[in-house]
């Protein structure tokens, strides 16, 4: 391999070494923290935080080093050195936190040029806490001093009593050209901690944003109206706080046209607080930060409604005890689709198993969340797909993706047209600013892949464990199961019941609430998304009722308007990927879609519905195996058989008796009227897998 080649050629000198540390704490009521400059394994205490070197490990010292990839130094971090050091606090009130940042400062001695130097931080087990960074490329510290020099390499929160493992690596990047000169490269870690007030104690995941992408929050004017403003990305100042999950207040973030009332850039560069106008808005994104669950019906049994317990997990860790991985089966009466253990309890225990949700893992990658279309997707409303609906006019790739509110939504299409309708929103020059090399000629391919793709995230059509993952949010302390708002069946998110039936068009929009779970069909009975009307007596917000939150930040048509595809796909009777009448001409790229076993009985007996899997809000929210109404909500639970290899979700506005987070159909994947779907964004510092 090339890093062989390397070893062969000339070795230079490369030292990391930790020489001081640096603590200081803003704030008159608090001393400055101790001063080490000792090289063995010293704390830094104070009565806020503390930081702690572990013995043996306090220095990176590496001689006769070599360039390598980041491949190759992430397959071999065992025969790497490393630093370990601890930062913990003790803070009796939980809404006060310290903030800490570490950074690194240069030793003005070097000859090494730090444009070759990568640092990389894990946690004591080597999960990854930051990806691998070219040293020079880290942005500053905040602290003044070193304000022009401190490379910052972790900024974190330390609330009430926590305590973080870090690990330290550092190797030579690639691309440096060795000589005869031998060189060294010498850093200090410092850390920089001051006193924080958290306005989001929830521990979730703060949200990643694109560069096109804007922060908002929702301002009131009256109950049935107000405007979006631009948040604080830094989530620091109440007056435009941006995000708190404990208080149902899901981060929400917007794109922008080119040009409107504003252009994008000036919208990209306007101070919060300033107003996006919803006619300039493209898409409405919802973060689901990363977490784990506990199990309470991993055993092929049934359930009944209840809240669903949610702990946050923190970067990229995966603390669940449980593992799973497919096991697909071909015979007619399947009942498996996939193999779960447990590493700590040897088999599934209902109530104290815990699984973190699969929808954080894409491809080989792992995510600390991933942005959830907020409302059912959309297209131009005066293009001809929308004022003569048909699958002539809708059936067609090239077709703009909007996320808004009041929009006829996008329907009469194939799933593999949805789908690539979706993978095109990443297109160089697409209409919501998502960035591509601008040298690049991109185009996708029905497996998934974009040629050229040069960006570090994935737009795709939402699949079936993404719709768990919000469902189970939903149905936790965090979402609207949890909201004290709401009571009884109130809890339930409210149906998306607009519906218009005229000359044989069925129409469906995007964003209404028939203020009830099971709520008839109308367009006068209904009310919009930002309806905040009080309707008393345990049933909370008129049209926010209709979120996951059952606050104006969290996501709406889950439950009725159409039907959401999900990818979601049924193996045929030979094990492969099943297109049906998708319209797929090829396999798709795994990571894309979520496979299941095949089944050729009634898609509502219980071999068929045992196919399901955890965390697809169909498998643990099963109440019962007679009929076909047997969800949580008491709606159809049909799983894909015979040639109907697709999962449709949520229910549609058209039918009182077809509703809820938890209800599942089957579809053949064709064009129809009443099938529509949603994006998924992930974000990744990294090259996505």
């Amino acid at each position: 391999m090339e890093e062989d080649k390397k070893l062969k050629k000339k070795k230079i000198t490369i030292i990391f070494s930790i020489l001081f540390m640096v603590i200081i704490l803003l704030g008159s009521t608090y001393a400055f923290f101790t001063y080490s400059k000792s090289v063995s394994a010293f704390t830094l205490t104070s009565n806020r935080i503390k930081a702690e070197f572990v013995e043996g490990t306090n220095s990176i010292n590496i001689t006769n080093a070599y360039p390598i990839s980041d491949e190759f130094a992430l397959a071999n971090l065992d025969k790497l050195s490393y630093l370990d050091f601890t930062v913990s606090s003790e803070i009796s009130n939980e809404d006060q936190a310290v903030t800490y940042e570490i950074y690194l400062t240069e030793d003005t001695n070097n000859t090494l040029d730090s444009n070759y130097i990568k640092v990389y931080l894990t946690d004591d087990s080597n999960n990854r806490i930051t990806y691998p960074a070219i040293y020079n490329s880290l942005d500053y510290t905040s602290y003044p001093s070193d304000a022009t020099t401190g490379k910052l390499i972790y900024k974190g929160n330390n609330p009430g009593t926590k305590s973080k493992n870090f690990r330290l690596y550092a190797w030579i990047d690639k691309d440096y050209e060795q000589n005869s000169i031998s060189q060294v490269f010498k850093f200090n870690i410092n850390i920089y901690a001051y006193n924080d007030t958290l306005l989001d104690t929830s521990g979730a995941n703060e949200p990643e944003l694109l560069d096109n992408m804007i922060p908002v929050y929702y301002e009131a004017t009256s109950d049935t109206e107000g405007v979006w403003r631009i948040a604080d990305s830094n989530n620091k100042n109440k007056n435009y706080q941006w995000h708190d999950y404990t208080n149902f207040m899901w981060a929400n973030a917007v794109t922008v046209k080119e040009s409107g009332t504003k252009t994008r850039s000036e919208y990209l560069s306007s101070a919060p607080g300033t107003e996006v106008k919803m006619e300039d808005i493209t898409t409405m994104w919802v973060w689901i930060p990363r977490y784990k669950y506990t199990i309470w019906s991993g055993s092929n049994g049934t359930s009944e409604e209840q809240l669903i317990n949610v702990e946050f997990e923190e970067g990229t860790n995966r603390t669940g005890t449980v593992t799973c991985v497919d096991n697909i089966l071909t015979s007619d009466t399947s009942s498996s689709s996939e193999t779960c253990t447990d590493t700590t309890n040897g088999s599934i225990v209902n109530g104290t198993s815990t699984y973190t949700h699969p929808a954080f893992t894409f491809g080989d990658t792992e995510l600390t969340g991933f942005w959830y279309a907020k409302f059912e997707m959309s297209t131009d409303q005066d293009s001809t797909c929308v004022t003569s609906q048909s699958t002539t006019n809708c059936n067609i790739t090239g077709q703009n993706i909007y996320i808004k509110p009041d929009q006829i939504s996008l329907r009469y299409q194939t799933v593999s047209t949805e789908f690539l309708n979706i993978r095109n929103m990443e297109l160089f020059n697409n209409v919501h600013g998502f960035t591509q090399d601008t040298n690049a000629t991109t185009s996708s391919s029905q497996t998934g892949e974009i040629i050229n793709d040069t960006n570090d995230y994935d737009i795709h059509m939402q699949k079936n464990m993404e719709w768990g993952a919000v469902t189970y949010l939903a149905y936790s302390e965090y979402g609207k199961y949890g909201n004290s708002l709401y009571t009884g069946t109130y809890k339930r998110v409210y149906k998306n019941n607009w519906y218009l039936s005229a000359n044989s068009v069925y129409t469906y929009k995007t964003g209404y609430s028939g203020y009830s779970y099971n709520a008839s069909s109308s367009t006068s009975n209904t009310v919009l998304y930002n309806d905040l009307t009080d309707l008393g007596s345990g049933k909370g917000y008129k049209g926010a009722g209709a979120s996951t939150t059952g606050t104006i930040y969290g996501i709406y048509d889950m439950n009725g308007g159409a039907y959401d595809t999900t990818m979601g796909n049924m193996v045929n009777s030979s094990g492969n990927f099943d297109s049906s009448n998708a319209g797929f001409s090829t396999s798709l790229l795994e990571k894309y879609y979520d496979r299941y076993s095949y089944n050729s009985n009634s898609n509502s007996s219980q071999d068929s519905v045992l196919r399901s899997k955890l965390g697809d809000a169909i498998k643990e929210m099963t109440k019962g195996f007679t009929g076909s109404t047997g969800s949580w909500e008491g709606s159809y639970r049909y799983l894909p058989y015979s040639s109907l290899s697709w999962f449709g979700r949520g229910g549609y506005s058209g039918f009182s008796a077809d509703f809820g987070l938890s209800g599942s159909s089957s579809g053949s994947g064709g064009a129809s009227t009443g099938i529509s779907s949603r994006p998924v964004l992930v974000c990744s510092r990294d090259t996505l897998q």
